[in-house]
């Protein structure tokens, strides 16, 4: 009994192949592998074509995007539509609702802060501050 279990610890250790090396492989042009992933298939290079390159067609290079300008906030006059606003002279830089029907905006530019206010969709009142920076 004492003989048996090394007798069998031994079996197993040499048919789990510990302690045996493995067979050479032929050598081929492939990168050397670590041992935990050779379960793990290489991916196959495509060998390189014996055809000429072809040109590539000519494109033409993407338009650049249309810039929109608009006009100076403090040229806003009383009376137009807040949508004929933001078209002509650009999203605001801030809202402020004042109240139901009621909502200031703001135009930041450089060294210029315009006010405008808008009731019931329509500009009533434009004012301009100059900030100094």
């Amino acid at each position: 009994m004492k003989y048996i279990t090394p007798m069998l610890a031994g079996c197993l250790l040499v048919s789990a192949g510990c302690g045996v090396d493995r067979p050479k492989r032929p050598a081929v042009a492939e990168e050397p592998r670590h041992p935990s992933n050779e379960m793990i298939p290489l991916k196959k290079v495509e060998p390189e074509s014996t055809e000429p390159a072809k040109r590539a067609s000519a494109k033409r290079p993407a338009p650049k995007p249309h810039v929109p300008v608009f006009e100076d906030p403090r040229k806003i006059p009383t009376g137009i539509q807040y949508v004929e606003m933001v078209r002509r002279f650009g999203p605001p830089s801030m809202k402020v609702v004042d109240g139901p029907a009621r909502t200031t905006f703001s135009y930041s530019k450089l060294k210029t802060q315009v006010q405008v206010e808008v009731q019931n969709g329509k500009v009533v009142s434009v004012a301009s501050v100059s900030t100094g920076f």
